[in-house]
């Protein structure tokens, strides 16, 4: 046998059914044969296993060290780049009454939530002091709507700060469009909008359930303007589930209801404990097991469709596939907290994310918009700690196989434990991911061939990557 000249790299394994799952700290991974495990075990690899192993980066050689080392430096550029995601909260009031809400959101007719024109500006201001040349602004609530002034003058101080700036600007709006008018409407026509998100939790009788109105269908005025948008062509128009106790009967269900509306991704997403969603969490949550077989179930039946991805497993299938990471800000070591985003409150005050803003605690408050510059608030220890507490380098984490493909969240870790020290073994959101994360890997393993990684369908080939071509039994 070969002698080879190679060093091991830091990676971690996995055994899957009858393969063995090797994956490095770069985020590539093989997968061998027990044969071929036993040789590498040994040292006694051939010419063919050897380029295996050097290509995915579990082995390395001199000459192979650099290119080992610039991939890895690539998949970290975010922390070079500056922030670009700035979500601003025009409004704190809301017109819905949602069971799960997030945001903190107030009544309707609450006085002094919402943004003036001054504060819009300043926000604008401070944003523009990012050095990432792409910026995407994106208006939240409440309901944002119900401040269409500051939505506006965000839109135009901002585009004109842009003529001498010359950076990629765009704006998009997340809204329940039970507000939205032809008039408004045209306005975000007219200026380009990127697109508009809206809530969708699947069918009617579900939706209402999840997102009630007074004397209205919440589920009516949303279905009424996605279609609206839809036909326009000339905005992009998607749409977010959330997904409750009520929501895990109903997979199929919630999945056709996006295919009837023509909406090509959705995504099953987790509750979390913040806002209005943790005075109702016995009514509304569930276990990690029960949303796994939930977010399983609807996998199952996505992959059968040509014409809808369920999004959480298009951010699992790039990041195990592809050669450069989608840079989801929640799946990320650090997490995009400051580094790719940032919230801002109506009053001005700025926080390391939107999720951050959700608690209001002061542990995430970095700074105000009135008070501060860019430079000062990325310099300031209050955010030099958060990043650090999204490194996923604890003892835990080491020892997962899945660590590259992961992050921690701190408001998350802090909204459960009051602390922003992780305990993995007793936390939700890490013990659904394992199971998702190795769910899917068996699927791409025994499932699907992985030689070229082309899509089954035209349609799902853009996003996955992957080859869905069934292999013979």
């Amino acid at each position: 046998m070969k002698s080879f000249d190679y060093k091991l790299s830091s990676f971690k394994e996995k055994k899957i059914r009858d393969k063995y799952l090797l994956v490095s700290f770069t985020g590539k991974w093989v997968s061998l044969s027990l044969n071929e495990y036993k040789l590498f075990k040994m040292g006694d690899i051939d010419d063919e296993l050897f380029l295996k192993l050097e290509k995915n980066h579990i082995i390395y050689t001199k000459k192979s060290n650099k290119d080992m080392i610039d991939f890895y430096k690539n998949k970290k550029q975010q922390l070079f780049q500056g922030t670009s995601l700035h979500i601003i909260i025009v409004s704190l009031r809301c017109n819905e009454d949602c069971i799960y809400c997030h945001a903190a959101s107030t009544n309707v007719k609450t006085k002094g939530v919402d943004m003036s024109r001054e504060t819009a500006r300043k926000v604008v201001d401070f944003i523009f002091q990012s050095p990432s040349n792409a910026i995407t602004i994106e208006f939240q609530g409440g309901e944002p709507l119900l401040n269409m002034d500051a939505v506006k003058e965000v839109i135009e101080y901002a585009k004109k700060k842009n003529k001498i700036a010359k950076k990629s600007l765009r704006f998009s709006l997340v809204t329940n469009l039970s507000l939205m008018t032809d008039e408004i409407f045209n306005y975000l026509l007219k200026e380009e909008i990127y697109g508009i998100c809206t809530s969708l939790d699947g069918p009617k009788e579900l939706h209402d359930k999840n997102r009630p109105m007074l004397g209205k269908s919440s589920y009516d005025l949303a279905v009424k303007w996605i279609n609206k948008i839809s036909e326009n062509k000339k905005m992009k128009i998607n749409a977010l589930m959330s997904t409750t106790k009520h929501s895990l009967l109903y997979a199929k269900e919630i999945i056709d209801e996006y295919r009837k509306l023509g909406i090509k991704t959705i995504w099953f997403r987790m509750l979390n404990d913040l806002g209005t969603a943790k005075g109702n969490w016995k009514n509304i949550s569930y276990s990690a097991e029960e949303y796994f077989e939930f977010w399983k179930k609807g996998i199952n039946y996505s992959l059968k469709k040509d014409d809808i991805v369920e999004r959480s497993s298009e951010i699992f299938f790039m990041k195990f596939l592809n050669e450069k990471d989608p840079m989801y800000l929640d799946l990320m070591s650090p997490c995009g907290a400051a580094i790719g985003q940032m919230a801002y409150n109506h009053n001005g005050e700025i926080f390391s994310c939107d999720e951050a803003r959700m608690l209001n605690d002061d542990l995430f408050k970095i700074g105000n918009v009135y008070e501060d510059t860019y430079n000062k608030v990325m310099s300031s220890s209050k955010v030099c700690n958060l990043i650090s507490s999204s490194v996923n380098d604890s003892y835990q984490c080491n020892s997962c196989t899945f660590q590259p493909f992961c992050g921690l969240c701190p408001v998350c870790t802090f909204g459960s434990t009051k602390s922003l020290v992780p305990n993995l073994t007793l936390d939700f959101r890490c013990k659904v991911l394992k199971k998702q994360f190795e769910f899917l890997f068996e699927k791409i393993l025994f499932d699907y061939s992985i030689d070229s990684f082309d899509s089954v369908t035209e349609e799902k080939k853009k996003s996955l990557n992957l080859n869905k071509r069934k292999l013979e039994k």
